[in-house]
């Protein structure tokens, strides 16, 4: 091994498992992944790449989505490393290796991490479709327990869940596995809401309502109304029965606050913190998601959007060493719910402010990336409001005025100034993914309908 590849295992095992499990301790990273790079080539030279990435991530930021460093010596490194760990798990594939299978997910796990860290969409998607369709082909299910996942492909299991949860959040792949919508649709989430003890029992009760609530949130959310009209008998049975599950989640999530809080950790009152902003998230998402433009939420909503980026700034204060990347979702939410929906510009921006404060990628959930499009859906929201207020004579809400400069139409929103012109370069870093016009987010903020009626 060269100087070079013992400092990137060095760095993994310091650096990169450490903010890998900031929020939450974790077998599979904690134990699992580690001594599996210390036996396995294959996972090894993986281990490596993503470390070397990881390095870079901390010395420059993260990069726009689909940007490239090829022909330099980082890219060149990862590369090397990727096609070693490639070409071992092809020769084991010839040996019909008996133990291949998990070797792979492993694999396939790092290298979601890895490209998502570079902006890499769809290159990470391709490795999460690999891993999802051998879990598949393994027929696991999840384990209602107690004890926390301590076989490999259970652990690797609740992973690929969570990344399956949030690329469908994204509209970049349909659900493969169906668990999670299974056991809050039909097989009894009530199951899992046993008293809950420890904070792995907690973190179990949630991650189904998660998983199955943020794909449901993705497609229905910002939909053109016609459509959740045309859908809405569906959509509400949905609607109630996840805020069902998640109701009950948050009474069992109270109980345990009172009964336990006090005997955890620092680490792990954080990590229990972090789970009442994403029970929150949830819950103010759902309540609203159906709203649309010709019946907009109440405005009794308005307290739920404050105290709940009231309780996110308070867990991002806990955090002074800020990891740049995870694959628990924490901050982005919470944050994205407040900037992109709460009736309340002055609020909205201050949940701008938060994610940019912090830049980092929770898997697909790449923080800047969406206080940018939060900001091209605000513009898009303006244009609505500016072309509105030209044809029928209505009045700007308060806080809100337009100034034409020549072709360019600005609009001061409270202290801001935003130009109405749409990101070029924001457009042009999103037209290099392939499945972004399936992203809700991307197709809400018009920015690339625009791109292509500018040329």
């Amino acid at each position: 091994m060269t100087s070079d590849e013992k400092r990137c295992v060095s760095f993994f095992l310091y650096r990169t498992i450490p903010s890998l499990t900031t929020y939450f301790d974790s077998s599979l990273w904690q134990k699992i992944v580690l001594q599996m790079s210390c036996t396995d080539p294959a996972v090894c030279h993986a281990v490596i790449a993503l470390s070397a990435v990881n390095q870079d991530l901390e010395r420059h930021g993260l990069p726009m989505p689909g940007s490239t460093t090829a022909g330099g010596t980082l890219h060149r490194f990862v590369l090397e490393h990727s096609m070693r760990s490639f070409g071992l798990l092809n020769k084991r594939r010839i040996l019909k290796d008996p133990q291949l299978r998990e070797v792979i997910l492993v694999c396939c796990l790092l290298f979601v991490v890895l490209e998502l860290a570079c902006g890499h969409f769809d290159d990470a998607t391709a490795h999460l479709q690999s891993g999802l369709a051998i879990l598949k082909e393994m027929k696991i299910q999840h384990r209602r327990s107690k004890v926390p996942a301590i076989r490999i492909e259970e652990s690797l299991l609740e992973a690929f869940l969570q990344l399956e949860s949030q690329a469908a959040q994204h509209g970049v792949i349909q659900p493969t596995l169906h668990i999670d919508n299974q056991v809050v649709y039909e097989q009894g989430y009530e199951e899992y809401l046993f008293r809950f003890q420890t904070l792995q029992d907690v973190r179990q009760a949630l991650s189904p309502i998660v998983n199955a609530g943020l794909p449901f949130l993705e497609q229905w959310w910002s939909r053109p109304e016609e459509e959740i009209m045309a859908n809405y008998g569906v959509l509400h049975t949905k609607q109630q029965r996840l805020l069902s599950c998640v109701s009950q989640f948050g009474m069992h999530l109270a109980s345990f606050h009172d009964a336990f809080y006090h005997r955890l950790t620092k680490k792990e009152q954080k990590g229990a913190d972090m789970i009442k902003v994403m029970y929150l998230t949830m819950m103010i998402t759902l309540k609203t998601c159906l709203y649309t433009r010709s019946c907009p939420e109440p405005a009794s909503f308005m307290g739920d959007y404050e105290e709940l980026l009231k309780e996110s700034l308070a867990v991002m204060e806990q955090f002074q060493d800020r990891p740049i990347m995870t694959v628990d979702v924490a901050i982005c939410p919470p944050l994205f719910a407040v900037a992109a929906r709460c009736p309340d510009y002055g609020t909205r921006f201050q949940a701008l402010d938060a994610l940019r404060s912090w830049p980092h990628c929770e898997g697909y959930l790449n923080s800047t990336l969406i206080a940018d499009l939060v900001v091209e859906g605000m513009k898009e929201e303006m244009r609505h409001l500016w072309t509105e207020m030209n044809t029928t004579g209505c009045l700007p809400p308060p806080g809100v005025s337009f100034e034409s400069m020549g072709e360019e139409v600005i609009v001061h929103i409270n202290d801001r100034l935003v130009s109405l012109e749409p990101s070029k370069a924001l457009a042009d870093a999103l037209s290099s993914l392939r499945t972004v016009t399936n992203w809700q987010c991307v197709r809400t903020s018009g920015i690339l309908l625009r791109k292509i009626a500018s040329y």
